[in-house]
């Protein structure tokens, strides 16, 4: 008996090139059920890390406001409440420093130089909060708070986006 015969069935009982599409399908379904019981694995692993502890307590947050127009800087004042979507919140703004804007700018020689800005001016505000600790994330009014990210001071009358300078938890 030959291993091919004339029809191109192997062992008389099945086409070479159907075989090559049962293996290949077999192949994908098995590389498929591997991925999907390691994602099983995976998520049994974030559901134990559901269960982290969320702890209450205060912040000091320093946040800079960047190059905003005079107007929008005398918008915020000492002890204004934050508010998050409609809906005033305990946290406050502690402190208002309303400086000149420091920016770079590229001299004529090419060289990067700080410089004043002429008209716009930088907000650093200084935030006492009542934060949420859970795990390693601290949040502020459903805000993360960590030094180098986004934050939107939010009051009755303006919102600004500056960014975190400074986190201090002040009691846990």
């Amino acid at each position: 008996m030959k291993i091919v015969d004339q029809k191109g069935r192997l062992f008389g009982i099945i086409n070479i090139v159907d075989l090559i599409l049962i293996v290949l399908i077999a192949a994908i379904a098995w590389v498929g059920f591997v991925k999907i019981s390691s994602h099983g694995k995976a998520s049994e692993n974030a559901s134990q890390d559901e269960f982290v502890e969320i702890k209450y307590g205060e912040a000091i947050i320093n946040v800079k406001i960047p190059l905003v127009e005079p107007v929008m800087a005398a918008s915020l004042h000492k002890n204004d409440f934050l508010v998050t979507g409609n809906t005033l919140t305990k946290s406050y703004i502690k402190d208002v420093q309303i400086k000149d804007g420091i920016y770079e700018r590229t001299s004529q020689e090419g060289k990067v130089v700080v410089a004043t800005h002429p008209y716009k001016k930088d907000v650093y505000v200084t935030i006492y909060g009542y934060v949420t600790l859970e795990g390693a994330t601290i949040k502020l009014d459903n805000q993360t708070v960590r030094v180098g990210k986004t934050f939107y001071v939010k009051t009755k009358t303006t919102e600004l986006v500056g960014v975190v300078t400074g986190v201090k938890i002040v009691k846990e």
